[in-house]
């Protein structure tokens, strides 16, 4: 039985909201190895946290040949919500940074 992730688990799981925040902005299926290089993380973490985000249906795997590359679920709401929220965070921090210049 997986144990449903909360928003208070989601954002304590830093490494859990970078690997959906490097998976959303890159907009390509990509592989453990490739995501944990992205956020300077380890392997082992990496596929631990992308498993809770598969047990939450949050990312899915894709086949390709022998590898496994993993993808944001957008049929899900919250991969939207998330999407939007990095959008605008982003959006606002160019915007702050070119009003300071």
């Amino acid at each position: 039985m997986k144990k449903e992730l909360t928003v208070a688990a989601f954002l304590d799981k830093k490494v859990g909201a970078n690997v959906l925040r490097v998976l959303i902005q890159l907009d390509m299926p990509l592989p453990i190895s490739r995501i944990a290089e992205e956020i300077s993380s380890n392997y082992v973490t990496v596929r631990r946290h992308v498993k809770i985000l598969e047990d939450n249906d949050l990312v899915i795997s894709v086949g390709y040949g022998k590898r496994t590359l993993y993808r944001p679920n957008f049929k899900n709401p919250r991969i939207a919500a998330f999407s939007d929220f990095i959008e605008t965070w982003d959006a606002e921090t160019v915007e702050a940074e070119a009003e300071r210049r």
